[in-house]
This record gives C-alpha cells, structure tokens and sequence, in this order.
C-alpha cells in the first residue's frame, strides 16, 4: 500500500477516535463519576487515546492539524478534566508535547515517504512511457517490414511470370498487369514502347479501373519525352503546379493529377515508358517510384530476352541464306493445316518449285552466283504469299509453298505468275545478266490428296512431268 493510502485512511480513523475520545471525556466521564470505581483507570484511557488521536493529527496533517487537535481539546476538556482532577490535565499536556514531537517526527518521515513514492511513482511513468514508446516504435518497424517483405515478394512474382514471357505481346500484358496490382486503387498503367523502324513512342497497352478515361496521348506526352530526354525515373505530385512542365491541348483533357514513369533501358536505348498515373494529388512517393524503377528494369530485361528469344525461334525454324523457313518447321504446319482442312472442310494448294539447271549454272559461276539466284527466287516467292500462307526452302534449289483457300485454277494462276515474275527477274553475273526459270508442279487438297506425304509426292511427281516436258512450266494433276 502506498503512502497515499495510508494517509487517506488515517485521517477519517483520527477524526473519529478524536471526536469519540473528546465526547467520553466531556460527557461520559462526569456522568459516571459517582457510580464506577477506579474511574481514573477509563480516565486515563481516554486521555492515552485522545494523545493518539492528537498525534495522528500531526502525522497525517502536520503542524497545523495537530496545533489545531491540541488546541480544541485543551479548550473542550479543561473544565471536565480541572473538576475531576486538575493532576489529569497537566498530564494531558505533557502527553500532548510527547505526542506533538513524535507526531511531527513521523510527519516528516511520512511526507519523504511521500516525495520519494512520488520520485518512484514518476520514474515509472517515465519507463513506462519509454517502453510503450519502444514497443511502438517496434512495432512500426516490424510493420514496414512486413510491408516490405510483401512488396518484395510482388516483385519476385512479377520476376518469375517475366522470366516465363517469351514475346513481346506476353512481356507487356504482365508487367502492365501486375503493376496494376502492385500500386492498386483508382489508377492506370500504361505501357508506351518505342517502334523500331519509326523509332517513335506510342501506347501498346493500359490497364485502367472502369471510372478511368482511356490515354488521351497515344503517342506519348511532355511527360514522356521528358522521361526518355533525361533517362530517369520521374514523380509528379500535381501536374497543374509542377513548375518543370506547362501541359496544353490534349493533355489538359486528360483525368490525372499525379504520376510516375520509368523509362525501359536496354543496351543504353530506350526501349519503352512505364507509366502510372492517378486522379488524385500527391499518390505516389518516392518510395511507389523506386518500386517501379524495379519493375521497370525487370520489364526491360524482359523485353530483350523476349526480343533474343525470337531471334533464336526465328534462325531456328528460317534458312539463314533465303530467310525462308526450313524443311522442318514447314513440315509441322503443313501436318497441322491438313489437320484444320479436315476439320474445317478448308482447301489450299501446295506448289513445288525447283530452279532450272541450277547446278549447271553453279558449276559455272560459283556458289556465290547460286545464293544469288537462291535469294531473288526466295524474295520473289515471298512477295507472293499472302496472310496465313507459308514459303519454306525444301532443300538446295527447291522450294515448297502452302497456298490457303485456293481453288485449283487460283492455284494454277498464282503458280504462273510467280514462274513469270521470277522469268523476268534475271540477276547480274560478272556484267551479264542472266535468266532464271523454275519448274512448278502442284497438288489439291483435299481433290488430289487428303494425306501430307501424299500430297507432297504428288506435287513432286507434277514437278518432275514439267522438268520432263521442258522445264519452265507448271504442271498438275
């Protein structure tokens, strides 16, 4: 128990004792005077209490609650006490200056008591406030860190669907859509990428929440031309009052206030603008930005990867020399349009082509002069394909072409106009120019074959009637 306590029950108990001591002396006392033996013993009893009572005046109000205890019972029991015996009274007081100095001593221990519970009492506070105040310090700490932890794990999902994307296409949806989720909220993403033959920047894809307008700048903004100037990261709190940038015409039509972008670097070129911008003042931070700059260079790797892995798809199913694709891959698709076509009920042709006298004409002016004749018969075929058709170079000097939704006499037509397109085309060898002629044989499906070895072997079996009938002719079934 405190000092405070003590001392709070100590005075009502020294009230009543004082108040119950004074009442036995003054009234209870005489009137029993005359009919008790040995009154003097309850006399002096009382007396002892009432010198208690004075003293825990003094203990628990000091020299002012005792002086004042002394004062009133001398007052109030001097007659009762004189009447009896004036010996009480002079006792009482000497009791009372007993009482008074031991009452004054404790007093004083009491109150350092006191002060030094109220020290105590107060250190407490202090450590405690110290403490709480660590805790949630901690316990922010831990927070960030669990926040940290999250994002860093977003991060890593978005690394591992990235490192999963094999084309550009695939490389763009991800990262536009896990951005939207990483930032979250009325936002939008949007993925600007740099076109390699233009070189300009314009929008390839947004991810918006449904109150979102769609991008106004589809070619890119001040904002944009700025990140791809400076190659950085940029942050605007409030593009009405960012001094850097005085928006006009379009742009003023747009329903952003604040943003982020990051320009995608790969091999010291930009590549593309990741963007992310919102409706309200101040959404962003530097930390949102640094978390794109992450997200960005995450992108941009994956874009070249993307862009490698094509190339490596690309020398892997083409001819290196005609840039046609290989024997292989033609293979593959003509088994899988035969597949569509008895399906579908779908029809398409498959032209032979192999060039006339073409080892001669190697013997003679080298191969040098052949992958010369091998790549405008390659161009020239190419020319000819339209969408969804397929030209492969068969093997040396030969050459197969999958025509889509053609009728025989289409197929026949087309495999005219590309003999004559490729007799028109001779090439320059050592100052003279000479000619090219192929022979052509063509089969049906599903009229001739329904088969793809069979429709092979009967295009090659045309092919050789027209080497046989005097090359530069197309032949079919």
């Amino acid at each position: 128990m405190n000092p405070f306590v003590k001392r709070n029950l100590l005075i009502p108990a020294a009230f009543i004792l004082f108040a119950g001591v004074l009442y036995g002396l003054i009234f209870l006392v005489p009137a029993l005077k005359n009919s008790i033996q040995h009154l003097e013993l309850i006399i002096i009893s009382l007396l002892i209490m009432l010198s208690v009572a004075v003293m825990l005046f003094w203990v628990t109000m000091g020299a002012f609650g005792g002086l004042a205890s002394f004062l009133l019972a001398m007052i109030l029991i001097y007659r009762p006490l004189i009447a009896l015996n004036p010996y009480y009274y002079n006792v009482l007081i000497l009791a009372f200056i007993l009482n008074s100095f031991y009452g004054n001593h404790f007093f004083r221990a009491m109150n350092k008591e006191n002060q030094d519970h109220a020290v105590a009492m107060e250190k407490v506070r202090e450590d405690t406030n110290l403490i709480q105040n660590h805790f949630e310090a901690r316990t922010a700490e831990i927070s960030a860190m669990e926040n940290k932890v999250d994002s860093l794990l977003k991060l890593k999902s978005i690394a591992d669907d990235l490192s999963l994307s094999f084309s550009t296409e695939e490389v763009v949806k991800v990262t536009s859509e896990k951005t939207f989720d990483k930032f979250q909220g009325d936002i939008r993403v949007s993925f600007f990428l740099v076109d390699e033959k233009t070189k300009e920047l314009s929008i390839y894809n947004t991810v918006k929440t449904d109150k979102r307008k769609p991008v106004v700048m589809k070619k890119g903004g001040i904002f944009e031309r700025w990140v791809i100037k400076n190659v950085q990261g940029l942050l605007i709190k409030d593009a009405t009052k960012d001094y850097r940038f005085s928006m006009s015409g379009d742009e003023t039509a747009d329903d952003f206030i604040s943003l982020i972008s990051k320009p995608l670097v790969s091999e010291g070129n930009v590549i593309g603008v990741l963007r992310v911008d919102s409706p309200l003042e101040e959404a962003f931070t530097q930390h949102e930005l640094r978390v794109l700059d992450i997200i960005g260079e995450l992108a941009a790797v994956a874009l070249k990867n993307a862009k490698l892995y094509k190339t490596t798809e690309e020398l892997a199913i083409r001819d290196g020399l005609t840039g046609l694709y290989v024997h292989r891959y033609f293979m593959e698709y003509f088994e899988e349009e035969v597949k569509r076509g008895l399906h579908s009920g779908g029809t398409f042709a498959v032209i032979m082509l192999d060039i006339d006298d073409f080892k001669k004409f190697n013997d003679m002016y080298g191969h040098i002069a052949g992958d010369l004749m091998l790549k405008k018969v390659s161009r020239i075929l190419e020319s000819k394909a339209s969408a969804g058709d397929i030209v492969c170079r068969y093997g040396g000097e030969e050459f197969a072409f999958i025509s889509l939704n053609k009728t025989k006499k289409q197929a026949m037509r087309l495999a005219e106009e590309i003999k004559e397109e490729i007799e028109k085309s001779p090439i320059s060898i050592r100052r003279e120019m000479r000619g090219i002629t192929v022979s052509v044989g063509i089969s049906m499906f599903p009229e001739d074959a329904k088969l793809r070895e069979d429709l092979l072997w009967e295009a090659d079996r045309c092919l050789y009637k027209a080497k046989a009938e005097g090359k530069n002719r197309v032949c079919s079934k």
